[in-house]
């Protein structure tokens, strides 16, 4: 499918949504007064930078690539709604396979690429995104800026509600999670990766409300959790798992503090987490061969697959890493766990970023080893005692390991890790630059990274 992207066609509607997102966030910023907002407009600016950014080095410099895909995919269902809006509605509610696309598209609508349409999880991405389309007119530039929006409004909740508990330095936190360039680039154009980003963004939040003593809000927080948790189940479903059992650990620890003021039923419940993993482990690790733990665990067999075609596959160029030589056992990912989360937060690390599409994350790579090097060196008996007990940064740790080794593990690739990785980057921050005030018996001490 031939498009010229920079078409009267295509460019009116996006400079019509360019007004229209400015104006309306400076409508919404008049919510947040003084310094409460003064980082909103910041942030929506940034958004549309690099979601620009995004478009032009698809077109421009790489000359294809997964969003323009994913354009053309959602340009065809577009299509097949103005010449059958009976079969638009059949196919959003169908799971594609290789015979059903002549069943649906024709000529006339054009076709969705073959193989984002024989990927359900890809072809989700444009049935998403198809219905943001009808909004900006088919433009891809426009659709790509509006969703970009919806990335700067996901993002700025979860900041205020950070923000307002006061655990991490307010600069910190908006680099963290509004301004980081890496994040800010792959989370922004038509993909999976931006998707299941809002997903967690908007998990998180609405997660932390339901976990709230304020119950004011629970009931629209549970149903937008539940929206939102069944789009990144169809997206990245193992995103969605981790997300929610880091969730559930840090609601545990609410659960045992209010239960008691006093610090023995947090204790219990985290003792009784840790026994019950242990069981867990120690039966899985009781036997059976690496085909035999593949067979019954079908997120890792996935994973098995994935990382050795990575690792294999000369098509996929070389700028790749490797954690070595993988057992599918359970012992042999336990064995595999330390480099797979080193790679999941650090790589590429700055020697391994000299391409333009990688050079952010090796300099991001070089901040978050200056924060490790600072948490570590500055009261970090403090700070554990601190994440321990606070439930958003024992959420944060959970979700970073767990994430960072599923990550790790998987990608092979540092174009695929960046992408995949982004979720966790601003968790990273929030746990290495914050900045608790820790109470004990004997005193209070105040912990600073600045």
């Amino acid at each position: 499918m031939q498009v010229n992207y920079f078409s009267l066609f295509q460019l009116l509607p996006a400079f019509l949504w360019l007004i229209i997102i400015l104006v309306v966030a400076q409508i919404r910023k008049s919510r947040y007064p003084g310094e409460e907002g003064k980082y909103y407009m910041y942030n929506v600016y940034v958004k549309l930078f690099f979601s620009l950014a995004f478009v032009l080095f698809f077109i421009l410099a790489y000359g294809g690539g997964d969003t323009i895909a994913y354009y053309h995919g959602t340009t065809a269902l577009n299509n097949l709604f103005l010449e059958d809006p009976g079969l638009y509605f059949d196919q959003m509610l169908s799971t594609p396979t290789d015979s059903s696309i002549s069943q649906y598209f024709n000529s006339r609508t054009g076709y969705p690429p073959g193989w984002i349409y024989r990927e359900p999880e890809g072809f989700f991405v444009c049935k998403v995104t198809s219905l943001l389309s009808f909004l900006t007119f088919k433009s891809f530039i426009g659709t790509t800026l509006l969703l970009s929006y919806f990335v700067a409004s996901a993002t700025w909740k979860l900041f205020v509600l950070i923000r307002r508990m006061k655990i991490v330095p307010e600069l910190y936190l908006a680099i963290g999670l509004l301004f980081l360039p890496s994040v800010n680039f792959w989370c922004t154009g038509i993909s999976k990766d931006t998707y299941v980003y809002v997903g967690v963004v908007l998990m998180v939040y609405n997660g932390f409300i339901l976990i709230s003593k304020d119950s004011k809000h629970r009931l629209r927080a549970l149903l937008m959790f539940v929206f939102i948790a069944s789009l990144v189940y169809h997206i990245r479903p193992v995103v969605l798992y981790v997300t929610i059992l880091a969730l559930v650990l840090a609601y545990s620890t609410a659960i045992a503090k209010r239960i008691s003021s006093g610090g023995q039923a947090v204790i219990f419940v985290r003792f009784s987490i840790i026994v019950g993993g242990f069981i867990v482990i120690s039966q899985a690790l009781s036997g059976g061969s690496e085909a035999e733990f593949l067979e019954q665990n079908e997120i890792f067999q996935q994973a098995a697959i994935t990382q050795r075609d990575f690792a294999t596959n000369v098509t996929y160029g070389e700028n790749r890493y490797s954690i070595g030589e993988i057992q599918y056992t359970p012992l042999g990912l336990i064995q595999a766990s330390p480099l797979a989360i080193i790679a999941g937060i650090f790589r590429p690390f700055i020697w391994e970023a000299l391409t333009p599409s990688l050079i952010f994350n090796g300099l991001e790579s070089m901040l978050i080893l200056y924060l490790l090097f600072v948490f570590f060196s500055k009261g970090p008996r403090q700070k554990f005692r601190f994440i321990q007990n606070n439930e958003l940064l024992l959420f944060a740790i959970s979700f970073v390991l767990i994430m960072a080794f599923v990550t790790g593990l998987t990608s092979g690739l540092f174009g695929v890790l960046v992408r995949l990785r982004a979720p966790l980057l601003p968790f990273v921050l929030i746990i290495l630059s914050l900045k608790p005030i820790v109470n004990n018996s004997e005193e209070t001490v105040e912990i600073s990274n600045t």
